[in-house]
């Protein structure tokens, strides 16, 4: 830890104990990502997924009795890819944070883990759509009350993920560079 490190600026206690916040925060969100995914797909009824709007109508056309184990567990199977990259992105978020609430706000290890959630953002964008995609054409392929359907949708909330993700990026770019600032004054020091 250099002197920079040790002395603790007032604001420093908020931004560490905010930190330290997002840190359990973070990890609850991470904990609870693939259960309520689970949960959703496998008990549809109790977790009001079934009064939802389905891409291509999926669960629409009558009553759920072909929504049988096997088809629900291969939606929660295709939905917990999104969710899998989620929890990759909370990972690294969380490391951003642990490193945050010591007081390195530049280490090599947040910034890294701020770069992993903004690729994990970006991808899990990306996904959305084709997730999407894939679950309507799964879900009205399974349903005999419908016909087969494949929905293409893109909208304003996917291009607005996209942006944030890219937005990210560019934040993880300036810890960087705020990264290479400190090293050369520590060196300076």
């Amino acid at each position: 830890m250099s002197a920079i490190d040790a002395a603790e600026r007032p604001s420093d206690h908020h931004i560490r104990r905010l930190s330290r916040f997002l840190v359990w925060g973070v990890s609850l969100a991470a904990i609870l990502q693939l259960p309520v995914v689970w949960w959703m797909w496998l008990f549809p009824v109790t977790s009001d997924l079934a009064a939802n709007p389905m891409p291509g109508d999926g669960l629409g056309g009558g009553d759920l009795s072909w929504f049988i184990l096997p088809v629900r567990l291969g939606a929660a199977g295709l939905a917990s890819i999104g969710a899998l990259i989620t929890l990759y992105g909370f990972y690294h978020l969380r490391s951003l944070f642990r490193e945050a609430a010591r007081g390195a706000y530049f280490s090599a290890a947040a910034v890294t883990g701020f770069r992993q959630f903004a690729l994990a953002s970006l991808v899990g964008a990306l996904w959305d759509p084709v997730e999407h995609a894939l679950m309507g054409v799964y879900l009205t392929v399974a349903n005999p009350n419908i016909p087969n359907a494949l929905e293409i949708s893109l909208g304003s909330g996917n291009l607005g993920s996209i942006g944030a993700a890219l937005v990210y990026f560019l934040i993880a770019f300036i810890l960087a560079e705020g990264r290479k600032r400190t090293e050369e004054l520590e060196l300076i020091l």
